[in-house]
């Protein structure tokens, strides 16, 4: 790295591209919105445009035959009863003159992303002249809404809980070259849009309490049992809300040294009003790990919603507001809800302000943020205790929300379920895939999340922590509200470091290659010599000489079981304390040591830093002489594991 990397300066304000001023209205009792907005959008491309593409991702629950209905995976829309469908529905589009123009009867649906004519998630306005490169536009929309129920999707209403996101028609993000990107909503993709300013009135019943995006500035009774609230936020390039009579409202203010102030607000259900204070703590924690190592968060306030009962909206991210997600039984040792909480706040960081396309890269949000939030929980709480949860439900899903039972004393190490996953889906696809493109859900969860993670976690070890701090804090800068890609990331890289570090990325990003080192070690006792020694000849019946040290020959072998090829320390041990170190740098399959006469070898191990946190299979990474204290030691260990995992397993059984 040169000697005196300048940080880039960090932009003081986004491109400001599509803003929104909006007023809806809920209507609890039919579970419908009625909403208005104006939109003003610039053309930053190169090229003219005759039309404009919105999203109406609430048409993924419009029928079952919607792209994220036909989806696979958790998130994909399962219709069981006639109040889980919603729709979104334009009533009328105009171009706002003068003079103002009708664009309604020109509105149509497009298979955007050409495999599915019967999804309606994308619409497309013709506009009656094109807009020219540096001009813009405003455009006045009126909608109605059918909100699904919260089970089913991301977003919807569960008894008197509203979680209101993705609920507006969205305009896509224009590319320089012209393109537009404004892909289907797919049951494994995100969101993708550009950052603008908000200014946002909800008109609600009276009783309810209302979280969302940006900053309360007005609240205004109404003479039908109403209220309308207006929120405002720069420079984000969502909003979000959500209302509930239940929830019970909690503020703390976060102030750090080198940080500027936030207001935490908290809205949390009764259920879970114990969990107040590990809620506020793990999110003061997040602002404070990812700020510093990325740069400090911008906005004076952020909203963490603890969702309701089987609701589909926890563990989501917003602009200023993400949700949680929490258990009547959330013993601390399972750092739940901890670890939800500090992940989604973490988002803020990447999805919120640097915002790269989720469609088609989503490791750059995901991976990013789960590496940070490994590194922040390691530091912060270390590893999690070992729990499996009975009486929660048959599925997946809902088995989390049963009674935790902890094995006491046996804690897993973050990154060891990622490889487990690596191991087993990681051959299935290259991490360079978009979203909905994936083989598998198995195999779209370890590419976006648990595979990035571990390739970031092993340049860590490559680069060094302080190197890769630098990397995170200039990529944080420059690409602040610029919606950047991969191949800005390995440029990031590439400059912080001086030296090209494609061919890893080629190794991890554009393959399907696995990376796994082993060690092992052959040895005996040296032979006593025999037959002519010197200048004398020594009988094979002679006697061994009396008093002589023991000495070993031994032949130590590393490794490489997979194809990923990269450097990494090797460590040799010797009875006496004598120590080798070495550095391999693996592009052969094995790397060989040959010792005669010599000490006996009490331990190889390659890689005993942890460095290459994508070795699948860290079992083999060090070989132990048998009758060693380690071997002792590790019995003892293993033996406790394996008695309360028995003992759960035996548990399951039962209750199964």
């Amino acid at each position: 790295m040169p000697a005196a990397y300048p940080l880039p300066a960090v932009p003081e304000r986004s491109p400001r591209i599509a803003s929104y001023t909006i007023a809806a209205r809920l209507d609890e009792g039919e579970h419908a919105l009625l909403g208005r907005l104006l939109l003003e959008w610039r053309n930053t491309s190169e090229t003219a445009v005759a039309e404009l593409p919105f999203h109406l991702y609430w048409n993924a629950f419009r029928n079952n035959l919607s792209s994220s209905a036909r989806g696979d995976g958790p998130r994909a829309a399962r219709f069981r009863m006639d109040r889980d469908f919603g729709e979104t529905r334009p009533t009328r589009v105009t171009l706002v003159g003068p003079p103002d123009v009708d664009l309604t009867p020109g509105l149509r649906y497009v298979d955007a992303d050409g495999d599915n004519p019967d999804d309606r998630t994308v619409a497309i306005v013709p506009l009656p002249r094109p807009i020219p490169p540096g001009e813009g536009a405003r455009l006045r929309i009126e909608w109605t809404s059918r909100i699904p129920y919260g089970a089913v999707g991301r977003a919807g209403w569960i008894h008197d809980y509203f979680f209101v996101v993705q609920w507006f028609p969205k305009v896509g993000v224009l590319m320089k070259d012209g393109t537009w990107k404004a892909h289907a909503f797919h049951s494994t993709t995100e969101f993708f849009s550009d950052y603008g300013n908000y200014d946002v009135r909800l008109t609600v019943p009276e009783r309810y309490v209302v979280g969302a995006t940006g900053r309360q500035t007005d609240s205004t009774p109404n003479a039908d049992g109403t209220k309308t609230l207006r929120f405002v936020q720069e420079d984000v390039h969502d909003f979000a809300w959500t209302a509930c009579p239940r929830f019970l409202e909690r503020r703390t203010r976060f102030e750090s040294a080198g940080y500027p102030p936030v207001e935490i607000r908290l809205l949390l259900m009764p259920e879970h009003a114990s969990l107040e204070q590990r809620y506020l703590d793990a999110t003061a924690l997040a602002l404070r790990a990812y700020g510093a190592w990325s740069t400090p968060y911008p906005y004076f306030q952020v909203t963490v919603v603890d969702p309701a009962w089987y609701s589909a909206s926890g563990g989501m991210e917003y602009p200023t507001l993400f949700t949680g997600g929490a258990h009547l039984w959330s013993p601390p040792d399972l750092l739940s809800p901890e670890g939800v909480t500090v992940h989604e706040a973490g988002h803020q960081f990447w999805y919120g302000l640097v915002a790269n396309d989720e469609f088609e890269e989503a490791w750059l949000d995901e991976g990013i943020n789960q590496y940070f939030e490994d590194r922040t929980l390691d530091l912060a709480y270390g590893p999690a205790a070992f729990g499996v949860r009975y009486f929660g439900g048959k599925d997946q899903r809902d088995r989390r929300r049963g009674i935790p039972v902890i094995a006491p004393g046996v804690f897993t190490r973050r990154g060891d379920e990622d490889r487990r996953d690596l191991r087993r889906y990681g051959r299935q696809d290259p991490l360079v895939r978009r979203a909905w493109e994936y083989q598998t859900k198995d195999s779209y969860y370890l590419n976006a999340y648990s595979k990035p993670a571990l390739v970031f976690a092993t340049l860590e070890g490559l680069l060094g922590a302080d190197v890769m701090d630098r990397v995170w804090r200039t990529y944080a800068r420059r690409f602040r509200f610029a919606h950047p890609t991969s191949a800005d990331l390995i440029a990031t890289v590439n400059e912080v470091t001086g030296q090209d570090w494609g061919w890893f990325f080629d190794q991890t990003f554009h393959s399907s290659a696995l990376c796994d080192y082993a060690a092992s070690v052959k040895q005996e006792e040296s032979r006593v010599p025999r037959g002519f020694v010197d200048d004398r000849f020594v009988s094979l019946a002679a006697p061994k000489p009396e008093g002589a040290p023991k000495a070993w020959d031994a032949e130590v072998t590393f490794e490489r079981r997979g194809e990923v090829r990269l450097p990494v320390d090797v460590r040799i041990e010797f009875e006496g304390g004598r120590i080798l170190h070495d550095t391999w740098d693996g592009r052969d399959t094995f790397k060989r040591y040959a010792f005669r006469a010599g000490a006996k070898v009490r331990r190889a191990m390659v890689d005993a830093e942890g460095k290459l946190a994508l070795d699948v299979d860290r079992s083999n990474n060090v070989w132990r002489d048998e009758d060693g204290i380690a071997r002792r030691a590790a019995l003892k260990w293993s033996a406790r594991y394996l008695f309360w995992l028995q003992t759960l397993l035996e548990l399951h059984t039962v209750l199964g």
